[in-house]
């Protein structure tokens, strides 16, 4: 009626038409409701989007020898929602507004070799339904459409029409089944789909057949126009009017015996070895069946080929496969599971139609896995590094610590050291006799027994004195690493001699509060100072150009009289240079040495920011300086009386694993790992569900 068969099919065609009475009376139909067009939209089952309804193939039980290939398949006829059709033009049959028992018929949605298929209104409940009713009344058919919804009704599964009801009215036998808003799978399909979205919809509509076989029922004609994809994208398998039960001991000839001897079963193009040879139909046939189609929807062509139904069947009986397409996106894996599940015998099949859907399950959440494999491993590795991060932090730090308490050890051994050489320096100064002739002299004027010139010339002669004397012992002593600036200053604080500047005029020192404070409160002194301090300078104790440093400054008087009446005879002065104590307390090239003065002033190399944070804590701590990571610390320099006159900073480098690549990489690679490891979860999670659904 379509005119679309060539003039051999055609041939063919007219020649069944002969011996089917069926096919007879659906031609018979389709000329008496419909146009040439409406036939060739029922024929051809195309139709714009909108609402799908429950449809059965119109593809005949035809008779093995004389039938032929449809060049397409029919498909559910698509009609507006419910909500809209009163607003919209539909077409009308000359059943529209007939009732049937509890039923109102609306409009028809598709016919097939069997029966119509209506919309319709239900009565009683108030919803609308699909109902099929026959063409024709006939006790075979009738038998048929009963058996068609016991096997649909014995299946309650989400990816099954529901079946509500089966009756006959007014001598029409009819099934009330669930009307599904939507398009056919195949229309479905014939939109641009990726393979993941088309194979999520066969695993959706495997799991109704899945659910048909758990409950005895062999579909034995799935195709995509037998699946009705909802607006809600929920896949459905609907038609089981060629469905049967599988037997369970010795079962009744009507539940095996569905069709005429030498007749077969199904659409040719989607039909198992089985189907056409005659054998044993099992849920192993659903799965040839749903493997056939998949195929033509990932690949958009069907696996066998064949002009005829004997060619057709000759390919698929010897399971000569069309090689996949080029440029073909399909995966090798992909690929496999279909062609297992397009195997000639049965037994090299999957087990079971839930086999196939596992295995379809798992290739569709494999890049999922892969991405959870590859997150995890990408966890482990990071974690791994920061494990051996930690490892190597805490050997390093143990090492850093151990440094740190050597270089401790040795700083107080050397600051004790240097004390100790003053104390004895100023001892051998003050048993030399023009240390005695200065401490004996006093300004006669203050007396009334001279004159200031006559002190004067006094002065002049003991600073002669002092400057011929010979402190080559004193400094040696001191240590010749560590030359010494010799100073004497009289009891009023006169500077006397310098060592720096020996032909320096008499200054006065007691503007100098470290020398001050060892005139007048006690005898002996330790201050750190800068070298280049103003009022040092002006003072001409370092010379005229003092270097820009810092200096150990020993102050030691000589006092005379007892605890109740003290008085300074004369003040013996020593410097050091403060650098060169680094040669005595470094131990190794690794840890950062400074020497800080109260002041804040420190020479050294610890970076300033690392000097600061040192000063703020008594203990080890970790800072960052020039894009690294540093453990510090400061040990304080004191004094005679356990004052603090300034601090030995330590600072060592805490490299490890990470922290040599760049800075904070630590805290990077710790979110990276949390990331990667939640990335894992959520992938791993998202394959379960898949390989679920």
């Amino acid at each position: 009626m379509a005119g679309a068969l060539d003039p051999a099919a055609r041939t063919a065609a007219i020649a069944h038409l002969d011996g089917c009475v069926d096919c007879r009376d659906l031609i018979s139909l389709l000329a008496r409701d419909a146009t040439r067009a409406a036939a060739n939209d029922t024929l051809r089952s195309v139709s714009p989007s909108g609402v799908a309804a429950l449809t059965e193939s119109a593809v005949a039980t035809a008779p093995r020898h004389d039938a032929t290939i449809p060049r397409a398949e029919p498909a559910p006829r698509s009609v507006p929602p419910a909500a809209e059709r009163s607003g919209l033009r539909r077409a009308r049959s000359s059943a529209d507004g007939r009732s049937l028992g509890r039923y109102t018929l609306i409009d028809r949605l598709g016919a097939g070799a069997m029966g119509v298929v209506y919309r319709a209104e239900d009565g009683d409940l108030g919803r609308l339904v699909a109902l099929k009713l026959l063409h024709r009344p006939d006790d075979l058919l009738t038998d048929r459409l009963i058996r068609e919804a016991r096997a649909m009704a014995q299946v309650n599964h989400p990816n099954v029409v529901a079946v509500y009801d089966v009756g006959i009215a007014d001598g029409t036998t009819y099934i009330a089944m669930e009307l599904v808003e939507g398009m056919s799978l195949r229309l479905w399909q014939q939109q641009r789909r990726s393979a993941a979205e088309i194979v999520a919809a066969y695993i959706a509509a495997g799991r109704g057949l899945a659910a048909a076989h758990a409950a005895g029922i062999v579909h034995r004609d799935f195709k995509p126009d037998n699946c009705l994809v909802g607006s809600d994208g929920r896949t459905r398998v609907t038609d089981f009017g060629l469905a049967a039960a599988r037997a369970s001991g010795a079962p009744p000839p009507s539940q095996i015996d569905l069709t005429s001897t030498g007749s077969v079963l199904g659409t040719p193009a989607y039909m198992a070895p089985e189907q056409f040879t005659g054998g044993n139909v099992d849920p192993r046939t659903d799965q040839f069946n749903f493997c056939v189609a998949l195929h033509e929807a990932l690949y958009g062509a069907r696996p066998f080929s064949g002009r005829s139904f004997d060619e057709l069947g000759a390919q698929v009986c010897a399971g000569k496969v069309r090689p996949p397409p080029p440029g073909s996106r399909v995966s090798r894996a992909l690929r496999a599971i279909v062609m297992r599940g397009l195997r000639v015998r049965p037994g090299d099949r999957f087990p079971t139609m839930d086999h196939l859907l596992d295995q379809l399950g798992r290739d569709r959440a494999r890049p999922w896995r892969w991405t959870a494999i590859t997150a995890a491993v990408v966890a482990v590795v990071l974690g791994l590094g920061q494990i051996a991060d930690l490892v190597v932090r805490d050997r390093v730090t143990a090492e850093i610590h151990e440094s740190f308490t050597l270089t401790g050890r040795q700083t107080n051994r050397a600051w004790d050291g240097l004390t100790a050489r003053f104390d004895t320096s100023a001892n051998q100064v003050y048993s030399l006799s023009v240390m005695r002739e200065v401490s004996a002299n006093r300004d006669q004027a203050d007396f009334g027994l001279g004159d200031a010139e006559t002190d004067r010339e006094s002065l002049d002669r003991i600073h002669n004195s002092l400057a011929s004397q010979d402190w080559t012992l004193v400094q040696d002593f001191a240590g010749n690493q560590n030359p010494t600036t010799i100073a004497v200053a009289d009891y009023k604080g006169r500077m006397l001699f310098s060592s720096a500047a020996p032909l320096h005029g008499r200054s006065d020192l007691t503007q100098l509060p470290w020398v001050k404070a060892a005139l007048t409160q006690k005898d002996r002194s330790i201050t750190l100072v800068r070298t280049d301090e103003p009022r040092l300078t002006a003072s001409g104790l370092l010379g005229p150009s003092p270097p820009t440093g810092l200096g150990l400054i020993y102050t030691r008087t000589l006092m005379l009289g007892n605890d109740q009446n003290k008085e300074v005879a004369s003040a013996f002065i020593q410097e050091v240079d403060a650098a060169k104590l680094f040669s005595e307390i470094r131990l190794d090239e690794q840890t950062l040495l400074s020497i800080v003065a109260t002041d804040g002033t420190a020479i050294g190399d610890v970076p300033a920011r690392l000097i600061h944070t040192a000063a703020a804590t008594a203990q080890i701590t970790e800072a960052a300086a020039d894009g690294a990571l540093y453990q510090v610390i400061a040990q304080p320099i004191r004094g005679f009386d356990s004052q603090v006159v300034g601090n030995v900073v330590m600072a060592r480098r805490l490299d490890s694993v990470l922290l040599s690549l760049f800075p904070n990489a630590r805290l990077v690679f710790a979110l990276t790992m949390l990331a990667a490891l939640a990335l894992a979860v959520a992938a791993a999670v998202r394959a379960r569900r898949i390989t679920r659904a």
